[in-house]
């Protein structure tokens, strides 16, 4: 799949008609918070979801689903894997999305084929429904050829396949990492595509200039993201080499005119307060992505200081973001660094490495101990991994009972939402230190290997 050859987009289409994406995500089930309340359980299982896979941060690395992984990717370069990565992600959200909006509700529509349709509308920015004139006549012929057959036209989406390139190809290296285009905003635009569609399944009638409205909020996030990073990097000592590299990055990749980008670019020399930023209505998930951002630009000097801390706490609050939810974000954060550490630049140093991790076991045992009744009594309740930790006692597990210890345990930290960060994918680097927190003295060291 060369995304450097015009059909790209078509190519992969038919690699997923073969093999299509799941609609409801592995993550369904993990709650990051207690009772009800503004943050939407769909919207916690896409950021459970997507963490993983460094988008969230910038970084797309690691693939969302790497057991429908295309096979031959090991030929792709850098910036197709990148391609990959945003493509599986965001054509898993929105037929998760969709699945999810449409509980119970018989639809006989293609799902995949209306994530396209929503994905195609948002990135060319089209309303059909105000289109006149020859704007409503491309419409019209764009929809035409998009309804040939797989394999018709060699490129049916040509003008969504610049969308798509634009978006990709707009960040750049960062912090020494020439592998890896860096890019702060694909998120923002996976979630605005996203809440285009929920607009279309929830709303049908608020289609006509919502698209309009949707951009706007889209482009005062963006504005508010970067006002949000120069605070945080003035918000102790001065400005940081890493700070200011990771800063022109995510403004190069902004997407905006060419002399706001210089009025930020003034402000991050003369500084700003948090109290200088406004910060627009955003749905939750994106208020966490903003703390997540901001604390990784925090991170980039190496060191979270008193004055960072304040800082970061006081963000928190501007958010409307519960209290457990900085720590939550510290930790999903450093254990993305950690179990990355290999393909990241970002970490030069094996020191710094090891503090992550550190800081990390010291939660994990926080954490374990705050809700150790609670757990207790979920492996209680849990028959089965009950019995296999008894058994452990007296003799060691097969590889198959150890496989069901770890799924089972990585099932009751989903349902505590204190621990529900460690349930994560990739959740398993730190797996074997709440295994030895555990109060059972159960297994035996071989359990680890």
């Amino acid at each position: 799949m060369n995304f450097d050859k015009p059909g790209w987009f078509d190519r992969y289409l038919a690699f997923r008609r073969q093999t299509p994406l799941p609609t409801t995500l592995p993550t369904a089930g993990i709650r990051l918070f207690e009772g009800p309340g503004v943050h939407n359980e769909q919207d916690q299982a896409i950021y459970a979801f997507l963490q993983p896979t460094g988008l969230l941060y910038g970084f797309p690395i690691n693939s969302p689903l790497p057991t429908l992984e295309y096979p031959d990717k090991r030929y792709l370069d850098d910036a197709g894997r990148v391609y990959l990565i945003w493509l599986d992600a965001l054509f898993a959200c929105l037929l998760a999305d969709r699945e999810y909006l449409l509980a119970g509700v018989h639809d006989d529509a293609d799902p995949f084929a209306h994530a396209v349709r929503a994905m195609s509308r948002f990135l060319q920015k089209e309303e059909p429904e105000t289109a006149t004139g020859w704007r409503a006549l491309m419409h019209r012929l764009r929809t035409a050829v998009e309804r040939l057959p797989i394999g018709h036209n060699r490129a049916r989406y040509p003008e969504l396949e610049r969308a798509i390139s634009r978006r990709i190809r707009s960040g750049g290296d960062i912090l020494h990492m020439p592998e890896y285009a860096y890019n702060g905003f694909l998120f923002l635009d996976l979630y605005y595509c996203m809440a285009w569609q929920r607009a279309m399944v929830r709303e049908p009638g608020k289609r006509v200039g919502y698209l309009a409205d949707l951009r706007e909020e889209h482009k005062q996030v963006r504005e508010a993201l970067l006002r949000l990073l120069i605070a945080a990097a003035h918000a102790s000592r001065g400005v940081d080499e890493g700070e200011r590299r990771v800063f022109e990055r995510f403004l190069e990749s902004a997407g905006l005119p060419r002399n706001e980008r210089a009025d930020l670019s003034a402000a991050m020399t003369r500084g700003l307060t948090l109290a200088d930023v406004r910060i627009p209505d955003a749905p939750w998930l994106v208020r966490r992505h903003l703390l997540d951002l901001t604390l990784m630009l925090i991170l980039a000097d190496r060191q979270f200081d008193a004055a960072e801390q304040e800082f970061a706490a006081a963000l928190m609050q501007r958010l409307g973001l519960w209290e457990e939810e900085l720590e939550q974000s510290q930790t999903a954060l450093e254990a993305f660094l950690v179990a990355n550490e290999q393909t990241l630049h970002f970490l030069h140093a094996r020191s710094r490495v090891q503090a992550f991790a550190g800081r990390i076991a010291d939660r994990a045992q926080t954490t374990v101990r705050k809700n150790l009744d609670r757990i207790v009594n979920e492996i209680k309740e849990t028959r089965e991994l009950y019995d296999l930790l008894l058994k452990s006692r007296s003799q060691p597990l097969t590889a198959e009972e150890k496989r069901k210890v770890r799924l089972q345990l990585f099932d009751i930290l989903k349902t505590v939402p204190t621990l529900a960060i460690f349930a994560m994918p990739g959740g398993s680097v730190i797996l074997p230190v709440l295994i030895r927190l555990l109060p059972f003295n159960l297994l035996p060291t071989s359990f680890e290997d």
